[in-house]
């Protein structure tokens, strides 16, 4: 399309893609990148200097003033860790570590190892300063893992980017949150027991968000279980919620992002109640390979032929 913008770059663990089909918009496509890159700098917990890290290699009970965006985060991880029980909780960053390197060595940590990291895990324990735009957390050994919200949060400010740019119609994908903006687009929802790129099914989006969560993504075997890497923080353990992969579509990214980590520790019944409550819909497929979907999306999703699956 003549005058489009298509960038494509890296950032928060994925590949980004940004593209504007207006003539005339390289300067908002640049800014959403920045953006992203520049959230992607404070919040990496894989950068020793990100305002993350920094913050979670203090003592219990220190205060730190943060970036507007990052306490921005704080507050939203906070609403969603209450409003799910605690089944989303940024603080399970010791939980989450624990089974990053497991996941890595293929090794079941010790019971010793999560009863221990399991101590540390409560979002309440993170108190807010909304006066000075500070955080802290209460105990020593706590710490905060913005990976199940932080791209959703970066797709919301990267379309608030484009409203004020009076961008008509534009797509965005942040490995598995995607946002289109304008005239509808089909995009694929991948296949959970098949390679990245193969979907299972075809979903038309319009001024809305969709993100896609599932164990498939990250994990290992061991006589015949699978462990994957999306925690629940109750048990410490990789949630059992009888789902290989749900797709949240609504007007908030970050709350999709948020809630689809909660649903794969509630599971779809427990759910739907709170989904319905924020008119979210959902796309579920569960272990035994059924496809189920809320009323809101049987008109816009196609289920693809599933022979050989």
């Amino acid at each position: 399309m003549p005058g489009a913008v298509r960038m494509i770059f890296p950032a928060m663990g994925t590949v980004n893609s940004i593209s504007i089909f207006d003539a005339g918009q390289q300067g908002a496509a640049i800014s959403a990148r920045d953006l992203v890159m520049r959230l992607e700098r404070s919040l990496s917990l894989f950068r020793s200097e990100s305002e993350l890290s920094r913050f979670n290699a203090l003592p219990g009970g220190t205060w730190m003033p943060v970036s507007e965006d990052t306490f921005a985060l704080f507050c939203a991880s906070v609403h969603y860790g209450r409003i799910t029980d605690g089944a989303f909780d940024v603080t399970a960053g010791p939980l989450t570590a624990l089974w990053r390197d497991a996941i890595k060595e293929q090794r079941i940590p010790a019971d010793s190892e999560i009863i221990s990291r399991k101590r540390l895990v409560d979002y309440k324990a993170i108190s807010l300063d909304d006066g000075q735009g500070r955080v802290r957390l209460r105990c020593d050994g706590q710490s905060v893992d913005f990976g199940g919200i932080a791209k959703g949060y970066a797709a919301d400010r990267v379309f608030d980017i484009m409203h004020k740019s009076a961008v008509q119609n534009a797509v965005i994908n942040f490995g598995g949150t995607v946002g289109v903006l304008g005239k509808a687009q089909l995009i694929g929802i991948q296949h959970p027991c098949r390679p990245t790129g193969e979907p299972m099914g075809t979903l038309t989006l319009q001024n809305a968000f969709a993100v896609t969560s599932g164990g498939y993504e990250r994990g290992f075997t061991v006589n015949g279980e699978r462990y994957h890497h999306i925690i629940d923080p109750r048990s410490g353990m990789p949630s059992q919620c009888g789902l290989l992969s749900v797709t949240l579509v609504g007007e908030e990214a970050a709350a999709l992002d948020a809630l689809a980590t909660a649903v794969f520790v509630l599971g779809a019944e427990r759910s739907l109640p709170l989904l319905r409550s924020m008119k979210i819909e959902a796309l579920f497929v569960t272990a035994e390979g059924a496809v189920l979907v809320t009323p809101g999306l049987e008109k816009s999703f196609r289920l693809l032929d599933q022979k050989g699956a």
